[in-house]
């Protein structure tokens, strides 16, 4: 007696489904990991003149690299920077950019971190894996730097990073520097993709616009107006929330990978700079 072919149809759809499903989430969850966490390939080599090495661990002993810059003329008053780059970037790609000299010339300490995953940090990049990289870097220049003003400062991926780690140190930190800043990764990443997909693949939210409400020291935000990665609209909400009122910068005909490289920009954080230093 042959087998309905009705069924046998019904059957082999089913099993066509289910090859699809088991093949689209695993390669789908890989893609969004590339798109969150694209680690350059470039190797990272040992840190340029006027900054040192500087390796720490965190949890199941993985080791988190980054690159210190001491200002030669600072004393106490000097304040230290934590500065947190995109995601497509690591610590030799701000060398190539000339940033490193940019930062340099703000007349700051300041501390560089590549994340678990990136350059010499050992790992795996996640949400939680960041941020717990981050907090310990915080806890390096506290312990190192006790009487300094403590600043942060992150750029797009970087500047959620910050966001995380300033509201955990609220108290602790005298300033705080945020350049296109998202107001959480679902958000921005359902402007490039459709919502249903970021809502049933996307498993880390880096929630900045939270965050804000718990920072109240002095803050900076930077948005270039026309970022199509992330649009202006989502800084600008995210100035709006923080505890207290930052100084809210657009800069026009600039988008997200150019924004570092207007003047304005650190015409900006040099004029924060100054004034908190004049607070203290």
């Amino acid at each position: 007696m042959n087998a309905n072919p009705t069924k046998q149809r019904r059957f082999w759809r089913w099993i066509i489904l289910l090859c699809v499903i088991i093949f689209f989430i695993p390669t789908m969850n890989w893609l969004i990991r590339q798109m969150v966490y694209p680690a350059p390939l470039l190797r990272v080599s040992s840190a340029p003149n006027g900054m040192e090495d500087l390796f720490f661990l965190i949890s199941d002993d993985v080791q988190v690299h980054g690159w210190l810059h001491c200002n030669s003329a600072g004393d106490d008053s000097t304040p230290i920077m934590l500065f947190f780059h995109g995601n497509g970037e690591n610590l030799e790609t701000m060398r190539m950019s000339g940033i490193l000299e940019d930062f340099q010339n703000l007349g700051v300490h300041f501390l560089a971190v590549d994340y678990p995953g990136y350059g010499r940090s050992g790992g795996s990049s996640s949400e939680a894996v960041l941020i717990e990289a981050a907090d310990s870097s915080f806890a390096w220049i506290r312990e190192n730097f006790p009487k300094n003003p403590k600043i942060i400062f992150g750029w797009s991926l970087g500047a959620a990073v910050a966001f995380q780690t300033a509201a955990s140190h609220s108290q602790e930190i005298q300033g705080f520097i945020a350049l296109s800043p998202w107001t959480s990764l679902s958000d921005v990443a359902a402007v490039h993709y459709p919502r249903w997909m970021v809502n049933s693949l996307l498993n880390e939210e880096y929630n900045s616009l939270s965050a804000a409400g718990k920072i109240y020291c002095p803050a900076l935000i930077i948005h270039g107006e026309s970022d199509q990665i992330i649009p202006a609209v989502q800084g600008e909400k995210v100035a709006a929330a923080m505890g207290a009122p930052p100084r809210w910068v657009k800069v026009p005909r600039t988008g997200h990978n150019d924004l570092l490289d207007r003047p304005l920009v650190w015409q900006e954080i040099e004029t924060f700079l100054n004034d908190i230093n004049e607070k203290k």
